[in-house]
């Protein structure tokens, strides 16, 4: 009897103990369109029983033990794993966003200056996409090519929407522009598609001396306004002992008599960083300056601004891999947004999948921050760095454009989360933040703004803006001077895919015209290429740029340093610049000129371009293999 009632007792505490600790987890499972998801298998992991979600993608699942991994697939949906906690239990609004099955096409092949002349091609399960070059019979389409010019005009009736994509020329305060349109365009019938958005890019590091016009004449109003003058540039190359970029070196411009740092960098993929002196003022413009390398004796008593050279500095130690990659996404959600906020989110995930699945020898981690405005439901929502791609692209999926209601918006609050919470390596061969929004920061937010970009210089993160529809001059030159203070570069979306409200034209002379589902992994693989340090890589990424019009010759070519550069006719301009388009060094001119002898033995080993106008205002290239 004795017996019996220990039994009883301890299985009576058992089954409590069960009762009490088992949890109701309730959910939601909808497509990437939002819409339910119905009929999803969703188990937790080793589990026997499975649930199936019910006609509003709805579920209730009991949980034994917490945390657990939850399971969700079905037919058609890629699978996805979900670890739930006592935090999920509480939360009224787990939604889990299953994404249809991908079929990846292989990559283009890139070589030379043609990278990526045509999009990639990721042909999406049920949503109808046609091939590049070709649409629907509903759809209207003509191309003709002129051979000469490389380029092609076309037409394409989207909806009641009519773009015309061509060479020629728009206007923006009574200056001429060209614009050069290069790839093929693919229209789909529904309504939101990938490889519909276009856009451009002006990487004021290859054209400089037109940035240091247009600070003074046309953005002066705006430089003044942001208290930005990125104009004191010095640029610093480092390189190992062994003739290789110096990738992830800190690098400080220190004042000269109080040894203050007045700016700090951490050097890219290709061994460069960029240093400015003073970019929140006008005044001490002969500011005596000093650049250190961190664990170096060495220092540039005198360092050269950009204008007089480039600052070298060799290491004492040998190359260095890094393999580790970080990629954020600064995204404004506020109402202004709406018209193209579905496109931009489907362009976030296709361009994510690739990349992860392309580059899958390296640790690749990815987050994203949402922001809107304050007084809004929320200012900033984010999801931290994570490799896990599926997670990351549920919380994209989940986040809708609204609220705002003025023009500026939280941009300095999204700035600081991004840089300050997302977890930023310390080592990292690259760390790049895009940020997509079409309006700037808040008026009063102006040394906020500027301690931010200097707190991601510092961390070595490269920001690199994508201007949308709607945004107006002071938000172009806002994010120009935040892309020159951390070595990225400037986006925007054009008119010509006929989706969302009118986009200004940048100011600058000529720009092309791509698919941004073509543009963000030519960016990517430019930012995170790196040598081995063992041999060169066969796929070195070449910046886009037209072909070598004139058909100049380099010779030797590989290089050892020394080289000849030979032309049929004078130029007007030659310059040096690396692969990704970033000029390093001018070469002097005269009109009756035809023959060049350079030494580019200083640099690492790597491929460089040479860049030339003809006097015609055309721009051409060449590049040259420099050996050690």
């Amino acid at each position: 009897m004795k017996n019996f009632k220990n039994i009883y007792f301890v299985l009576l505490l058992l089954t409590f103990s069960l009762t009490s600790y088992s949890q109701m987890i309730n959910g939601r499972v909808i497509n990437e369109r939002g819409k339910a998801a119905a009929n999803i298998s969703v188990k937790f992991t080793n589990k026997a029983n499975t649930i199936s979600t019910n006609k509003d993608g709805s579920f209730k699942i009991m949980a034994t033990k917490l945390p657990d991994t939850l399971i969700f697939s079905a037919e058609g949906y890629e699978s996805y794993k979900v670890i739930v906690t006592e935090k999920t239990v509480k939360d009224p609004d787990f939604s889990i966003v299953l994404l249809t099955k991908r079929e990846k096409s292989s990559d283009p092949t890139v070589e030379g200056a043609g990278f990526l002349e045509g999009a990639e091609m990721l042909t999406m399960a049920g949503r109808g996409l046609v091939s590049a070059g070709t649409v629907s019979s509903s759809d209207t389409y003509t191309k003709t090519s002129d051979a000469s010019k490389h380029k092609e005009v076309s037409t394409v009736s989207y909806g009641k929407i009519k773009s015309t994509r061509a060479m020629g020329s728009a206007s923006d305060g009574g200056k001429s522009k060209t614009y050069y349109y290069e790839d093929s365009v693919e229209v789909a019938k529904d309504q939101y598609e990938t490889k519909l958005l276009t856009a451009g890019e002006v990487n004021d590091f290859s054209k400089w001396k037109m940035w240091e016009d247009y600070t003074d004449k046309d953005f002066a109003t705006y430089s003044n306004y942001w208290k930005l003058f990125a104009k004191k540039r010095y640029c610093v190359q480092v390189q190992t002992n062994n003739y290789y970029a110096a990738i992830g070196q800190k690098v400080y411009l220190l004042d000269a008599n109080t040894l203050d740092t007045v700016w700090q960098a951490i050097t890219d993929n290709t061994g460069k960083s960029e240093l400015w002196g003073r970019m929140n003022t006008t005044t001490s413009q002969n500011n005596n300056y000093i650049i250190v390398c961190e664990g170096e004796s060495v220092k540039i008593k005198t360092p050269y601004l950009f204008h007089e050279g480039i600052n070298r500095i060799t290491l004492t130690k040998s190359c260095v891999a890094r393999n580790n990659v970080e990629i954020a996404f600064v995204v404004d959600a506020t109402g202004s947004m709406g018209d193209e906020i579905e496109y931009l989110k489907l362009e976030l995930e296709d361009v994510l999948t690739k990349t992860f699945n392309r580059y899958n020898n390296l640790e690749l981690k990815a987050s994203a921050v949402f922001y809107k405005d304050r007084g809004d439901d929320y200012v900033t929502k984010h999801i931290n760095f994570n490799n896990d791609l599926l997670k990351m692209l549920n919380f994209i999926k989940l986040q809708q454009a609204g609220g705002g209601g003025d023009m500026p918006e939280a941009l300095d609050a999204a700035l600081e989360v991004a840089i300050d919470s997302l977890s930023w390596s310390s080592d990292a061969r690259a760390k790049i933040m895009f940020v997509v929004l079409d309006a700037p920061a808040h008026d009063g937010t102006q040394n906020k703004i500027y301690s931010l970009i200097q707190k991601a210089a510092a961390k070595g993160i490269r920001i690199v803006p994508i201007v949308c529809s709607g945004a107006d001059k002071n938000t172009e030159f806002l994010m120009r001077s935040v892309a020159l203070a951390t070595n990225g570069t400037y986006l925007f979306l054009t008119n010509h895919s006929g989706v969302g409200d009118k986009h200004i034209e940048p100011t600058t002379d000529a720009y092309s015209v791509e698919l941004l589902n073509s543009l963000l992994p030519r960016i990517i693989q430019q930012m995170i290429y790196a040598n081995t340090c063992v041999e060169q890589e066969k796929s070195e990424p070449i910046v886009k740029t037209n072909n070598n019009i004139l058909n100049i010759k380099v010779s030797p070519n590989p290089t050892k340093g020394q080289v000849t550069i030979t032309t049929t006719k004078p130029l007007k301009e030659i310059y040096i610049a690396d692969f990704t388009g970033k000029i390093l060094m001018r070469i002097p001119v005269n009109i009756k000129q035809t023959s060049w002898s350079i030494n580019i033995a200083h640099f690492p080993a790597g491929t460089y371009i040479v860049k030339y106008v003809t006097t015609e205002n055309k721009w051409g290239a060449e590049k040259i293999i420099l050996v050690h």
